[in-house]
């Protein structure tokens, strides 16, 4: 009779610790998944054209340094256009602060990638609230530049190259009559109407195109020049990217210059 009540003991005692350590293992992994949506939220408020949304989403000493362009916390040139960092690397030291390592894209006003920047952004708890109290600058990666090397006029090399980020431009932004300004007819006539050409150039809606990079220009015959770039995927609200290879010939026409051609390259994305 002894033994039967000492095993109901230790069994009851045992039930007891696990069912207590299922509990921390629980509040720990709620804490955790908050602490990554908190970080989420933020750095999608920054890749937003605008401020206001960030801005919501911090303490008042560190919107302080943000409206005056501290230039660690805010490029006026640029903005954050993809992000990501490891939910592990979330350093947490009580329960009232964390801090994380991030790793943002960051493009320029026509929306091409010029650099990769690398900040740590410390998070503090006020009432009920996680803000972000500082933004703390690592290092920059500057792209490297695109310059009309491999084409016969570096003059005209340059010509095709604004009229390619001006198509892009007007492509990322979803501004389909910019981008249509720098068509061919030649271009224009493959689509059955307007509404499908619009619908081909504004792409997918989620996961969409955010930033790009050029990659090469390359001289195809005296009126005609190919520009490769990667395309930036991203999803709205979450962190991480991908790239998708493109390709585009920009064509010289009686008065200036023009894009012909426009495609995703088939499966080559990473």
């Amino acid at each position: 009779m002894a033994m039967g009540l000492i095993r109901l003991t230790v069994l009851s005692w045992m039930c007891t610790l696990l069912m207590s350590q299922a509990a921390v293992l629980a509040q720990n992994s709620s804490g955790s998944d908050l602490r990554t949506s908190t970080v989420e939220s933020f750095m999608s408020a920054r890749t937003l054209p605008h401020n206001v949304e960030a801005r919501k989403l911090m303490t008042a000493s560190l919107e302080e340094d943000y409206s005056r362009g501290k230039k660690s916390i805010r490029m006026r040139s640029g903005r954050v256009v993809a992000f990501d960092f490891k939910a592990a690397d979330i350093k947490s030291p009580n329960d009232r602060e964390f801090s994380v390592e991030v790793e943002s894209l960051w493009a320029d006003l026509n929306e091409q990638i010029f650099a990769t920047v690398y900040e740590r952004l410390k998070f503090i708890k006020l009432k009920e609230d996680w803000l972000a109290n500082d933004i703390d600058f690592i290092r920059s990666e500057p792209r490297r530049r695109l310059l009309p090397f491999n084409v016969v006029s570096e003059k005209r090399g340059k010509l095709a190259l604004a009229v390619a980020k001006k198509f892009m431009k007007g492509v990322l932004n979803r501004d389909s009559q910019l981008a249509m300004q720098s068509l061919t007819q030649s271009f224009q006539s493959r689509f059955k109407s307007q509404e499908e050409l619009e619908t081909f150039l504004k792409g997918p809606a989620d996961p969409y195109f955010a930033a790009y990079e050029l990659q090469t220009l390359t001289q195809k015959d005296p009126k005609e020049m190919e520009v490769k770039l990667a395309m930036i995927s991203v999803s709205k609200g979450k962190r991480g990217s991908k790239s998708q290879d493109a390709r585009l010939v920009v064509r010289e026409g009686k008065t200036d210059w023009n894009v012909d051609e426009f495609e995703l390259v088939k499966g080559q994305s990473h």
